[in-house]
């Protein structure tokens, strides 16, 4: 297992440097970006609407940042793949954001046709500029086009790529930091800050490269543990989580799928109920929701394994699993000392309303969580002697 955890921290310290590559970015070209966002999302009595143009990783990269956006602007509603864009569409109050690393997926290069053929605003963040939705879309008067050039011209050795981040890791990750630093730009200039160095856009990758810089300092004996206990079994994997942490549960329970597991997502309608031999893996930074609390105490009652992912290690979910005497099974993310305080304590929601502090905070863990989970793929890949091409083969 040694082997492993140096892995592991080979995985993690990579994704740090894809984080950093963000600031490599033209600025020029980010901050407008930037300003293009705002001019939609400026504050008016019409209401308006955002199409999600994305699938599987990448989309659920996209939806976080489709949440911040609906829990800070009232009149603006946010749609997916699953909407089709003739359903909402209204002419001159329509935007739509598609994210495709390859640029050749077909049904959300379908939506980009639609979206152009009425005539709304599109833009597009991409790793190929030879590919479909490139063309389509800098070729398009009202589109605008992103391209993460250092995915492939900054890397010098693929191989390593490959077996640290398989599977587009680096794109989709990338996307996730990328969208959710925009979003503190776009906040400074809705409050007339319009530098076009993007000091908030920097800030913020800055902060979420350090944070998760730190998982590679983890505890090398608990995580060895920790790996020991989650990837030689036979059962089922079943994945919870809720909010944007839920984003990043969906993620890593694709990649279950990829690495020739039986995995599910915790909500969908053929999950079934837990057995022996199953495990519940629930990430939630505080480890107080109601779902990551009811599913721990289901799990453990139906004799399943329960090893959460959390940044709280005081929380009630942990309480629980000490009690049962399954401390080692828990992997508790690191994050920065200004942040800890944050995730602390046992209080939970006395409300399903969503907090302020909920609706409005960095998704500092989520980002951590990203870049924990992708390593720990990068661990079972190598654990289960599965290549990329592989776990190609898996992907749909």
């Amino acid at each position: 297992m040694s082997g492993l955890i140096k892995t592991f921290q080979e995985a993690t310290l990579l994704q740090c440097g894809f984080l950093e590559k963000l600031l490599d970015l033209d600025m020029a070209s980010v901050a407008a970006f930037s300003d293009s966002m705002v001019d939609f999302l400026r504050p008016s009595p019409d209401n308006k609407f955002v199409y999600g143009l994305a699938a599987g990783r990448s989309a659920l990269a996209l939806y976080s940042f489709l949440q911040l956006i609906q829990n800070h602007f009232d009149n603006v509603f946010p749609f997916t793949l699953e909407d089709p864009v003739q359903r909402h569409y209204r002419k001159g109050k329509n935007l739509g954001i598609a994210i495709s690393g390859s640029g050749e997926t077909q049904a959300v290069n379908k939506y980009i046709s639609d979206i152009i053929t009425l005539g709304g605003d599109i833009k597009l963040i991409t790793a190929n500029e030879n590919g479909t939705a490139y063309k389509m879309v800098s070729e398009y008067e009202r589109g605008d086009v992103l391209v993460f050039t250092a995915r492939t011209k900054q890397s010098t050795d693929k191989d390593t790529r490959s077996r640290l981040s398989p599977m587009g890791t680096e794109f989709e990750l990338q996307v996730l930091a990328f969208l959710n630093a925009l979003f503190a730009d776009v906040q400074s200039r809705l409050k007339g800050v319009c530098d076009p160095a993007c000091p908030e856009y920097r800030t913020t990758i800055k902060d979420f490269e350090q944070n998760a810089r730190l998982i590679s300092q983890m505890d090398p004996e608990h995580l060895e543990n920790w790996f020991g206990r989650l990837l030689p079994r036979s059962g089922r994997y079943i994945i919870g989580g809720v909010g944007r942490s839920g984003l990043v549960a969906r993620a890593f329970e694709m990649r279950f799928t990829h690495l020739n597991k039986i995995s599910y997502w915790e909500r969908d309608f053929n999950t079934p109920s837990f057995q022996i031999g199953d495990v519940y893996i629930p990430i939630t930074g505080i480890g107080n929701t109601y779902e990551a609390l009811e599913g721990t105490a289901t799990a453990l009652s139906k004799g399943a394994d329960v090893m959460p992912i959390t940044a709280n290690p005081s929380s009630r979910q942990v309480m629980m699993l000490k009690k049962h005497g399954k401390e080692k099974d828990i992997a508790v993310i690191p994050v920065k000392p200004e942040y800890r305080e944050l995730f602390s304590g046992d209080t939970s929601p006395t409300t399903w309303l969503m907090s302020e502090y909920t609706k409005f905070r960095n998704p500092i863990f989520e980002i951590n969580a990203s870049v924990f989970t992708n390593s720990v793929v990068a661990v079972g890949a190598e654990f289960l002697g599965i290549l990329e091409t592989g776990m190609r083969r898996m992907h749909v």
